[in-house]
């Protein structure tokens, strides 16, 4: 992975221990079975915000197996769009040139006989 990469990962899994931490540690009512009742002290059983974490928490879920999905697939898969095959002959004619295998009047030669 890539530093930016961790980054999102870290950030993503402190952001689900915190809105997991908001829903009340995972207990459906607040107190749980033995505490001050089904819908809590005063009747404020009912959270909105509850909600939004809720939702934010399966979000970032579903986002983080999409984002680890499409990482598994860039690793695996070859890079797409790049060409493999032989090179052309006029590039290894330039490279031979180049490295001083061969003499200007070669290179001339050869290079009209590549493109004739």
């Amino acid at each position: 992975m890539r530093g930016r990469d961790v980054a999102i990962l870290v950030g993503a899994i402190a952001l689900v221990v915190l809105f997991f931490g908001l829903l009340g540690g995972g207990m459906m009512m607040g107190w749980g079975m033995f505490g001050p009742g089904m819908m809590g002290w005063g009747g404020y059983g009912f959270n909105p915000f509850a909600w939004i974490a809720m939702l934010v928490f399966w979000a970032l879920i579903i986002g983080g197996l999409a984002l680890l999905v499409v990482w598994l697939v860039r690793e695996v898969l070859p890079a797409a769009g790049v060409p493999v095959g032989p090179p052309h002959a006029l590039d290894v004619l330039k490279a031979r040139y180049a490295r001083g295998e061969i003499t200007r009047d070669q290179y001339e030669e050869m290079k009209r006989e590549i493109e004739s």
